[in-house]
């Protein structure tokens, strides 16, 4: 069996930020909390223009590296962030309480290799709440995918991913359509896509922050089309 942290000495966590004051201290608390030794850690929170107090929460927390991201979009804020980490495999953690940082550890234990990516997957775990519509339509694009590109994924907007820092070159800019990219363009390039179990709150509104509507559904199906007959670079 090969142990994570033979393959890895330094895990960086991805925490993009928009008006998160509400959660943000108390999400990098519980990240701090995780014993990943004998990993290190790398924290790393990239406001992105946030107009509340986010900002000056994150340059208050000990130990993270803190950026400002003026390009708008979650994309941009975890591109930057993808960009001045140091680590060896990164983690995308939202600032809000949806993921938990406890699983983690599940993430790790699954990398195998170098070329390894794994998925938290949300409809592996407990019973996810939300609208059933969103969720339907989620499950279709994800069967869609599956039938394209060969794979088994459950979850592919899940938004806990974990992948070597050699991948971060596939990571594009946008926003809800980009993880049909991200996940198209890790398996044209030769990574294998695992996924774990994990637990999940329930998503916020729209207003909240939630911006995913149904026009991405259909966006999507174009450009999973699309991904599967591109080109890889």
């Amino acid at each position: 069996m090969i142990l994570y942290h033979n393959i890895m000495e330094k895990l960086s966590i991805i925490i993009p930020a928009y008006n998160e004051e509400k959660t943000l201290a108390e999400i990098v608390k519980k990240v701090k909390e995780v014993d990943l030794s004998p990993l290190k850690k790398e924290i790393i929170i990239v406001d992105n223009n946030s107009t509340d107090n986010t900002l000056k929460i994150a340059k208050s927390i000990p130990e993270v590296r803190v950026f400002v991201e003026k390009e708008k979009g979650k994309g941009a804020a975890v591109k930057r962030g993808l960009n001045v980490a140091t680590g060896d495999f990164m983690l995308i953690q939202d600032a809000d309480l949806e993921y938990n940082p406890r699983d983690i550890p599940k993430l790790l234990k699954k990398v195998t290799s170098e070329k390894t990516a794994v998925y938290g997957s949300r409809n592996l775990g407990p019973e996810r709440k939300g609208g059933l519509l969103a969720r339907l339509g989620v499950w279709f694009l994800t069967k869609e995918f599956n039938l394209l590109f060969n794979t088994d994924i459950t979850d592919l907007w899940t938004c806990y991913k974990l992948f070597p820092k050699e991948a971060i070159i596939h990571f594009p800019n946008g926003g809800f359509e980009s993880e049909i990219s991200f996940s198209s363009l890790l398996i044209k390039n030769g990574f294998d896509i695992s996924e774990v179990p994990i637990s999940y709150n329930s998503p916020r509104t729209k207003k909240e922050g939630k911006k995913i509507r149904y026009r991405h559904g259909i966006q999507s199906i174009f450009l999973l089309l699309k991904e599967k007959f591109k080109k890889v670079n």
